[in-house]
């Protein structure tokens, strides 16, 4: 009996699991990520195996990167918060040879949403086609359509975090000025919210909305509405049957949710069409039983190199 690592780098931590033939998680393990540069977060990638402790043999690796993949050949390249430019970094190669391992490389939020539609899949909760809205230190959006995920013609399908909605905004680490990163990322909301406490940001903001403050429901109101936009554009382009919320925001809860739902009513108002577009059912918090994004990049790899893996979702995870 074989293992697969998988990995998920993020913008401030990275995290790597060992997944069993059926899928569930071994041993986990995360590091700080190391930036700027390739070269730097792969040390971190390398540091979080290391951290991992396990007895099944290992047969691949799967890493969840931010920017653009080429899942071909196992390159990345403009990932902004990561310090990664243009130039191509040869993540694959140059992790194969570290481990001694093939290595599958796939864009985080789509190992993340391949990640929780797996998951929702094995409980018996089977989402149809999945849209996952990634709210952390970037923004990003992950799809699943017929069991695979979708990565369009250049690799960058769902990167919604870089398209502008305020043009007098803030600079984006991007260049662009006013993109919805600015204004619905953890690191804007910690930003223009500074009361938090012991608690995250988004938490503690949606909270005091919650509660009456009336600081932070004008804030929570203004992060509602351009997430109810992000949704909107969502649900009009791909038309899933369940579009989740995810990432560090998502640890707001309810409260988001109840809020994100209500600025979707109110968005569709008296319009058949708004309102059969953005139904507010579809609309979930990423489920328990992560990490998704790890564990998805993990059954990515086992999948692509035809490893035989108990849980059964796609015998792919091929490209549309």
């Amino acid at each position: 009996m074989t293992s697969t690592i998988g990995v998920d780098v993020g913008g401030t931590s990275t995290e790597a699991v060992v997944i069993d033939p059926l899928g569930g998680v071994l041993a986990s393990s995360h590091v700080a990520t190391r930036t700027p540069g390739g070269t730097a977060v792969l040390s971190s990638i390398v540091a979080a195996i290391d951290h991992l402790s396990w007895t099944l043999p290992i047969d691949a690796v799967g890493v969840g990167m931010p920017g653009q993949v080429d899942n071909t050949t196992g390159t990345v390249r403009l990932a902004v918060n990561l310090g990664i430019d243009d130039q191509p970094f040869p993540l694959a190669e140059r992790l194969s040879d570290s481990q001694g391992l093939p290595v599958l490389v796939e864009n985080d939020v789509r190992a993340a949403a391949f990640g929780v539609f797996d998951q929702l899949r094995q409980t018996g909760d089977d989402p149809g086609d999945l849209a996952l809205l990634s709210l952390g230190t970037g923004v990003a959006a992950g799809v699943v359509i017929d069991g695979a995920i979708h990565r369009g013609a250049t690799g960058m399908a769902g990167e919604i975090g870089h398209v502008v909605v305020d043009r007098a905004g803030s600079l984006c680490r991007c260049g662009q000025t006013g993109c919805l990163e600015t204004v619905v990322s953890g690191p804007a909301i910690a930003t223009a919210w500074k009361s938090a406490g012991q608690r995250t940001p988004a938490s503690s903001l949606f909270a005091a909305a919650a509660g009456g403050d009336e600081t932070a429901s004008k804030l929570a109101d203004e992060v509602t509405a351009h997430l109810a936009t992000a949704i909107h554009w969502l649900a009009a382009a791909y038309d899933v049957d369940t579009i989740v919320l995810g990432g560090g925001l998502a640890g707001a809860g309810q409260p988001l949710l109840d809020a994100v739902r209500y600025a979707l009513k109110t968005t569709a108002g008296s319009s058949y069409l708004a309102t059969r577009t953005l139904d507010p059912n579809r609309i979930r918090l990423s489920p328990p039983g992560g990490p998704h994004g790890a564990r998805g990049a993990a059954l990515l790899a086992a999948r692509t190199f035809d490893l035989a893996l108990a849980t059964e979702s796609n015998p792919t995870g091929g490209e549309t």
